[in-house]
């Protein structure tokens, strides 16, 4: 006879992983009594994302029932470039950027994950990327062998796997049109609006941005030096206003009708 209940990650796996946690990030593993889910009526809800209409409720559904939860401090490792692609990651809290590393050292980050978004989804063997926490990340991991035993089973969880990754494509060919058609300040002021569509706003409406000057480079194609002339320059221009180092407010947002590619010649 077949269980309804939830499926549990089998106990060796997670002891292996909670090895990993600390050899890898230098992090107190979890144990095997924290690590198994709590009941759903003990389960605080998940946030979904707002940035887009997708439906996760079977996506959400699996990760309350199967998941446990994993703390991260700033700059620690969450997984790693060519090891094995062993689970799925759901953000609860802070910011995660996945980025790829060139056999030079250069690197390119395309993506900032945030809360109710998930890292993982993807039917490869080992990584092809390296996820790392900008701030205090908490996640819910899941066990991959857990996810492709329901999405043979569940055509709706099929679905919304499909359209996970169809978003995800649509974001990487955005970033790429972004790279080659837009300057300098039209790219840093897409970063700043659609990260603040994913960041609740303090008080005064102003967003505060977790990742560094660096980071905020190297996801845009620019040098260090650019994006701090590219912020001046939407100060300037009133586009957006600075609190503070870390913190911006939207001031005039992007008019998307108006919008032409930029002289690839000129950043």
């Amino acid at each position: 006879m077949t269980s309804s209940g939830p499926q549990l990650p089998p106990q060796d796996w997670i002891a292996r992983r909670s090895k990993v946690v600390t050899s890898r990030r230098g992090l107190p593993a979890i144990s095997a009594t924290d690590a198994r889910p709590r009941s759903r009526r003990q389960n605080a809800p998940f946030v979904q994302n707002k940035t887009n209409n997708l439906c996760t409720t079977e996506l959400h559904s699996l990760f309350r029932d199967n998941s446990f939860e994993q703390h991260f401090q700033p700059s620690s490792t969450v997984l790693l470039h060519d090891e094995p692609a062993d689970a799925m990651y759901l953000v609860v809290s802070g910011t995660v950027r996945c980025c790829t590393i060139d056999s030079e050292g250069s690197r390119q980050i395309f993506r900032f994950a945030t809360k109710g978004e998930f890292i993982g989804i993807s039917d490869t063997n080992v990584w092809h990327f390296t996820a790392e926490a900008v701030d205090h990340v908490i996640l819910r991991e899941i066990q991959r062998e857990i996810v492709e035993r329901n999405l043979k089973m569940n055509l709706a969880l099929r679905e919304e796997f499909r359209e996970q990754t169809r978003h995800l494509l649509e974001c990487r060919e955005q970033q790429l049109l972004s790279l080659i058609s837009k300057k300098a300040p039209e790219r840093l002021l897409h970063f700043l609006c659609d990260f603040a569509s994913s960041r609740p706003a303090a008080g005064t409406g102003a967003v505060s941005l977790p990742m560094c000057r660096r980071d905020i480079a190297d996801h845009l194609g620019l040098s260090v030096e650019t994006v701090s002339r590219a912020f001046t320059d939407l100060k300037l221009k009133g586009r957006i206003e600075l609190v503070s180092s870390e913190k911006y407010r939207i001031v005039q947002g992007i008019d998307h009708a108006t919008l032409k590619p930029a002289d690839p010649h000129t950043v």
